[in-house]
């Protein structure tokens, strides 16, 4: 036992001295150089020996780059250290700068700057004397290690105002300027650029005049804005965020994944341009958004007084026409029943006695049906032979759309507000500006919100919403006092479709103003949805116009729409080569579908009988002859309707080969044009059947054309597209172009909004040509 005691207590002794033999072998050997900025020195350095730089002193106000070269391994680095009077910064060489989809990189050449002294937060009370600068180096090689050093003075270390810097950056080499407001007079705002030719990927930031710098592509992100770049980028910087100024912090990433989704060179070096312009002031802003909300009111007030003046006019002129007529005394020829009268089917005669609320009742065929010689042995049917239901049902049945718009509004928009306030307060708290896809160029911050006028702008969509709403009603109120004539002439009118269609504009605004809270990838369904819901009751009301008694259903309407919304959603969540195919034949099938329900007027059912009554039909025209089985029965209907296939069958094929992961917008582009090819339709076919289209209704087209033109010149000249990365993105980002406050995409705002607004006037007057005429007289199509 006592043998074993005195052999490890031995043992530990033996064990102590040779690790103190080893400390003091590597006892490091300091050598004090006073050095000079600007001046290059180069050593050589091993475990033995430590050099120090002993620098003059430096203002407090200033700030100086440390450019540090060697060829040292990463087995046996070279440390660098840097002291200043209360702060110390060091790094190794080789600097490893880590890479998501290549090896690490090593980089032998650095180059850091100084933050100055007065930054430092402790020391913002103190009054300091100037400080030196020392710089040490060493390293645990005991083999020669050569290292080049030079410290110059950054005397062009503040940005001015209007000034643009050509800057050399690598991930080794990060820079970063300061800014100070104290020039700028007006209190405002900055706009802070970057510019470059090349791809090669770079994080910029926005920090406070506080010490340390993040200036690393590990700690970047602790900035209080940043954002990723490729070849432009820019942030607006508020005063009052910064009333002391800011810094800029430059840093080239490592790779190019975060800005192209590629590796990109492994050499990596990145010229930009940096500038710090002068933004408007907020009184400017305010000034801008007013001339732009007080030209959409007038507009708004001009339309009412216009629409209060004509009617006014009109009820003049039809008390003076009563009064003649009262004063001219009638020949008892005259008081018969005109003849156009005695052409259709009285109205008493054709009502339903059963007729009930039941939505069932009023979809179906069963009361065209129930006068099966009329229907079937007509080739042209009448207006009058499909407007059998009371018109309390139809008005009943028509305001189904506003209940069930405005429910499904209510319950839409509050998630919608809720996640988009929840966006942009994660912007503000992690100041990731790749989160949000902003045209930064044109983004003015304001109140709460990031990039105010990009949602200001959608109050267009609102007010015109409104307003046609309101002339709806005016309209509506109008025909009740003709009520008796309505029901045998004229088009029989569902205005509840009318007020669906003017909410549905209203709510577009609203949820498209969500959107641009923080617009990206996730929330772009927010924007198109209720532009679905537009284009959908646009056509129902178009169908219905012609086939007043089996318009569809307003719960099928919506259940369809929920259908589209899903197919959006699974589009954005799973853009695959599958489910395009899938969405493409059902699509198509749609297609097929809707055009055999609009070539038989309705009279087509796909059931079990489908089969067997082709084959019967076929057999019937074959009998007749070889012409008369080849020859359609509607030759121009069938060839608008080839026409519209044939397009559908076009934008597939477009889709598919050019989507780019945006088939939300490719979704909205398939609506609207078979909306557009259904008005298209509905209007040759009124003239073909020699309908006139009036004055009143010929404006609101040609002035729809001319605004639809112009809006989507500014919607193809994006200035964003959330369907590629962020820093992909902004190379479509662009200045301000109206007021000095509004970009492309909000004059697309109000463009739009008119086209839609003249677009909706065109469905609400284009029949106004057959009001005098019986409903027996206008052909069904």
């Amino acid at each position: 036992m006592y043998v074993f005691l005195i052999l490890t207590t031995w043992s530990l002794l033996v064990g102590a001295v040779d690790i103190t033999s080893k400390n003091l072998s590597l006892t490091l050997n300091p050598e004090v150089i006073p050095a000079e900025y600007v001046q290059s020195y180069v050593k050589t350095v091993n475990s033995s020996i430590e050099y120090v730089f002993l620098y003059p002193e430096i203002d407090n106000n200033s700030t100086a780059r440390i450019n540090v070269q060697s060829n040292a391994t990463s087995e046996k680095p070279l440390l660098v250290v840097v002291k200043q009077k209360k702060g110390i910064l060091s790094w190794q060489i080789p600097l490893f700068i880590e890479s998501k989809n290549t090896n690490t990189q090593w980089y032998n050449k650095t180059s850091r700057t100084l933050c100055s002294l007065k930054y430092y937060k402790q020391l913002n009370q103190i009054k300091l004397d100037n400080s030196n600068v020392i710089v040490s180096i060493f390293t645990s090689s005991e083999l020669p290690v050569f290292f080049n050093l030079t410290v110059v003075l950054e005397n062009d270390f503040y940005l001015g105002l209007g000034e643009t810097r050509e800057i050399t950056i690598s991930p080794s080499e990060p820079r970063y300027y300061g800014y100070s407001f104290s020039n700028q007079v007006e209190s405002g705002s900055v706009l802070m650029k970057i510019e470059s030719d090349s791809d090669t990927c770079m994080t910029v930031a926005i920090q406070n005049t506080t010490c340390p710098v993040f200036d690393l592509e590990r700690n970047i992100q602790f900035s209080r804005y940043w954002q990723t770049v490729s070849q432009l980028g820019g942030i607006t910087i508020p005063k009052e965020i910064y009333p002391s100024g800011f810094f800029v912090v430059l840093v080239l990433k490592g790779d190019d994944t975060d800005c192209t989704d590629q590796t990109g060179s492994v050499l990596r070096s990145k010229i930009v341009k940096l500038s710090i312009t002068p933004n408007i002031t907020k009184r400017e802003g305010i000034k801008s958004a007013l001339i732009a909300f007080i030209i959409g009111i007038a507009f708004f007030s001009f339309y009412i007084i216009g629409v209060i003046t004509h009617n006014v006019r009109l009820r003049r002129r039809l008390r003076q026409q009563l009064t003649d007529e009262l004063e001219t005394p009638s020949r008892p020829e005259e008081l018969l029943t005109p003849e156009i009268e005695e052409a259709g089917p009285r109205y008493d005669d054709t009502l339903n006695d059963d007729s009930s609320l039941d939505e069932d009742d009023i979809d179906m065929l069963d009361d065209a049906f129930s006068d099966k010689e009329i229907i079937r042995t007509r080739k042209v049917l009448a207006v009058s032979d499909l407007a059998r239901k009371d018109p309390k049902i139809l008005r009943h049945k028509s305001r189904l759309y506003l209940y069930y718009l405005g429910t499904i509004a209510v319950f839409y928009a509050l998630p919608v507000v809720q996640l988009v306030a929840t966006y942009q307060n994660v912007l503000h708290v992690t100041g990731n500006q790749d989160l949000c896809y902003y045209n930064f160029l044109c983004s003015h911050p304001f109140f709460w919100f990031s990039d105010f006028n990009h949602v200001f702008s959608n109050f267009a969509y609102i007010l015109l919403g409104l307003l046609f709403i309101i002339l709806t009603y005016v309209r509506e109120q109008n025909d009740r006092e003709y009520e008796e004539k309505k029901k045998s002439y004229g088009i029989p009118q569902h205005y509840g479709l009318f007020y669906a269609m003017g909410t549905a504009l209203m709510m577009e605004g609203l949820l498209s103003a969500c959107y641009h809270v923080c617009p990206n990838h996730s929330n772009f369904q927010f924007d198109t949805s209720f532009m679905y819901i537009i284009s959908v009751l646009c056509m129902v009301k178009i169908y219905q116009t012609r086939h007043p008694d089996i318009n569809a259903r307003a719960t099928v309407t919506f259940a369809v729409l929920a259908l589209m919304i899903f197919l959006g959603t699974v589009g954005v969540l799973n853009d695959t080569d599958y489910f395009w195919i899938v969405f493409t034949l059902l699509h198509l099938i749609v297609c097929l579908s809707l055009t055999a329900q609009i070539y038989y007027m309705g009279r087509w059912r796909l059931d079990k009988g489908l089969v067997r009554r082709v084959i019967m039909t076929f057999r019937h025209d074959a009998r007749a002859g070889v012409i008369h089985l080849l020859r359609p029965m509607y030759g121009g209907r069938l060839l608008l309707l080839v026409i519209a296939n044939l397009c559908n069958v076009a934008i597939a094929v477009l889709g598919n080969m050019h989507h780019e992961k945006d088939f939300a917008t490719f979704l909205l582009a398939v609506l609207m044009l078979n909306l557009l090819l259904y008005t298209f339709f509905y209007i040759v076919m009124k003239l073909c059947y020699r309908e006139r289209i009036l004055l009143q209704p010929l404006c609101y087209i040609i002035l729809s054309f001319i605004t639809w033109g112009f809006a989507l010149y500014f919607f193809i000249n994006k200035s964003v597209s959330w369907s590629l990365l962020p820093a992909q993105s902004r190379r479509y980002n662009m200045p301000c172009k109206l007021l000095n406050f509004f970009d492309f995409h909000d004059i697309w705002h109000f463009l739009s909004a008119l086209a839609m607004f003249f677009s909706f006037m065109v469905l609400l007057t284009l029949d106004d040509d057959l009001e005098d005429t019986h409903r027996s007289q206008i052909p069904i199509f």
